[in-house]
């Protein structure tokens, strides 16, 4: 177990000193990740005086949000917001907990998943609730994965979802506000996202972790940041695998005390 958490440890300092790291990633959807899980990833992120940014479970889901606040995350995310509706009632919940923990100086910033042809074709009503509720969000992430499979495309880095996010950033753009691009990202998205420069991309994101745009960004330090993310990524794996292994371990001197009493 020492010599995993030194590895990740080095993983979060490597991605720390040479990329533009933003902040580390978690999430209670696809990830499923676990409280305690949250907990440890919150502590190493404090610890190198990283921002953590938590993906709730969906637009409803309230107690995720209120674990994020607890836990500390800097970001909050919440995906799949398709309708206004979603945007409004998630930003509900968020704005009571804000007023609920603001005497400890917790202020975590919202974003909003864009990641479907639905919420594609709800975007103008989104945003226009955005504006007229005055949803504090900090930036929307564009979800390519879903949008893709939304799209029935197989290849995240298709023209057909090239062209959806350039058209739901030019709209962003129009409103101030600022877009992250996620998933599938790999050393094979660079052009895709070279596309969207143009579009004032804000960052781009790994599974576990976003790094901040800019114009200048080469090939290879892209591939290089990416190759870190996952690597980041890889050493968190790891490091649960066996923390899993000893847990599952650690009442087997138990176990044989019991049934050597139950045969006796």
């Amino acid at each position: 177990m020492k010599a995993r958490k030194e590895a990740l440890q080095d993983s979060l300092e490597k991605l720390k000193n040479n990329c533009h790291l933003i902040a580390i990633k978690a999430e209670f959807e696809a990830e499923g990740t676990r409280i305690d899980e949250l907990a440890i990833l919150s502590k190493l992120c404090c610890d190198y005086m990283v921002p953590l940014t938590l993906k709730t479970g969906g637009p409803c889901a309230q107690r995720d949000l209120y674990e994020a606040f607890q836990l500390g995350a800097s970001n909050i995310l919440i995906p799949m917001v398709e309708s206004s509706y979603a945007a409004e009632k998630c930003s509900e919940a968020f704005k009571r907990l804000c007023l609920v923990f603001e005497g400890i100086g917790n202020s975590p910033s919202l974003m909003f998943n864009i990641e479907t042809k639905t919420s594609y074709t709800n975007i103008d009503k989104i945003i226009s609730v955005i504006k007229e509720k005055d949803i504090p969000i900090s930036c929307i992430v564009i979800g390519r994965t879903d949008l893709s499979n939304s799209l029935e495309v197989q290849d995240v880095n298709d023209t057909k979802v090239l062209e959806l996010t350039q058209a739901i950033m030019e709209k962003a753009n129009d409103n101030g506000i600022k877009v992250n691009l996620g998933g599938g990202m790999n050393s094979c998205s660079f052009n895709f996202i070279k596309e969207l420069s143009q579009h004032k991309l804000n960052a781009y994101e790994s599974r576990k972790c976003t790094f901040e745009y800019t114009s200048s960004l080469s090939e290879d330090d892209y591939k290089k940041t990416i190759k870190l993310g996952l690597q980041f990524e890889l050493a968190w794996l790891m490091y649960k695998k066996d923390l899993y292994k000893v847990r599952s371990c650690q009442d087997d001197i138990r176990i044989k005390t019991l049934y050597e009493r139950i045969n006796v």
